[in-house]
């Protein structure tokens, strides 16, 4: 009769888990310029949410004192081994 094939350890689920521990977490908004129509991501501020005008902030295409509101916000995991 043939041996049985030997297969590879399988890694702990707790070693899988630990991986998310080393990245780091991106978060960033982007916003759209009510005048020129001009969308830009920024870092996200804390009080951000979709939808929110921005006053206070001014257009980085055309400079103008338009209203900005934030589009979107999303997150990404970096890996900082790999910047």
């Amino acid at each position: 009769m043939a041996e049985e094939p030997q297969f590879p350890p399988l890694p702990d689920i707790g070693d899988i888990l630990d991986r998310k521990d080393r990245f780091e977490q991106k978060k960033t908004a982007v916003l759209k310029c009510r005048e020129c129509k001009a969308k830009y991501p920024r870092e996200f501020k804390e009080g951000d949410y979709v939808f929110k005008n921005l006053k206070d902030e001014a257009c980085k295409e055309c400079n103008s004192d338009a209203t900005l509101t934030i589009e979107e916000i999303y997150s990404e995991w970096i890996d900082p081994k790999k910047k």
